[in-house]
């Protein structure tokens, strides 16, 4: 081959390079999990689930499970996720690194458990949009599309037939949140518990996925995602890649 065509050839290759690189770099996404007894299994398959989205929509992706490292990577990252992981292993430090990222137009990204505290913290719960009371037994029920005309429930029709855990909720404005996905009572039995004591559901309106503007930021805040399938389910991932596009691009009203 002569001199020429190799440099010709290692000049592309470069500039391939390059693009594939920039467009890897698109925007950086940082996941941060605790153990538990409950979600502990879900970890794993849902960290796959992210490196193979992260690939295939050509994103940055980082995980973490210590608090601490909220306070170093979270400034070199445009999204945070909440998977299952509240504010209950956050100190001070943590929750000031947190309020910093969010008034720095960060995007929050919440999954299931992540509204469930057990600790008071007005910011977090606010940052949430609302804060966890109950569930049922996890059952099948069919999910109402409230809202389509959003990157989170753009792929779904208008009913969503799956099988989670159907979180109650307290402390929820409904002035402040745009609504995407609520649950019908009708479907399931909401007074089915763990012990002999009936639950209470939340009436007609159950919202269990919703986004808002928050302190100069953005959050997206999602009840589905209890078991380890959610992150083999492709509508299920598409609904939180909607909802990590949105948080990170602010020019999406």
């Amino acid at each position: 081959m002569r001199p020429f065509t190799m440099q010709y050839l290692l000049l592309i290759i470069g500039v391939l390079t390059m693009i594939k690189t920039n467009a890897q770099d698109q925007f950086s996404v940082l996941l941060f999990t605790q153990h538990d007894e409950w979600h502990s299994n879900t970890i794993l398959v849902a960290i796959q689930a992210f490196e193979e989205m992260a690939e295939e929509h050509q994103f940055k992706f980082n995980w973490t499970q210590w608090p601490n490292d909220l306070i170093e990577k979270l400034p070199e990252h445009d999204v945070v996720i909440f998977m299952n992981a509240n504010a209950d292993s956050l100190k001070t430090k943590h929750m000031i690194a947190l309020k910093a990222f969010m008034k720095g137009s960060g995007g929050f990204v919440g999954i299931h458990a992540a509204s469930d505290s057990k600790k008071e913290n007005p910011w977090f719960d606010g940052l949430i949009g609302a804060k966890f009371v109950s569930h049922p037994k996890l059952q099948a029920a069919i999910v109402k599309v409230e809202n389509t005309d959003f990157p989170a429930t753009w792929h779904l029709s208008n009913k969503w037939l799956r099988s989670d855990e159907w979180y109650n909720f307290k402390n929820m404005n409904l002035d402040t949140l745009n609504i995407l996905l609520t649950v019908d009572e009708t479907s399931y039995d909401f007074t089915e518990g763990y012990d002999d004591m009936p639950l209470k559901g939340m009436g007609a309106v159950h919202p269990i996925s919703w986004y808002q503007d928050y302190e100069g930021g953005r959050s997206f805040y999602t009840a589905l995602g209890h078991k380890p399938e959610s992150y083999k389910d492709k509508n299920f991932l598409n609904h939180i890649f909607g909802g990590i596009y949105w948080v990170v691009n602010k020019q999406n009203n």
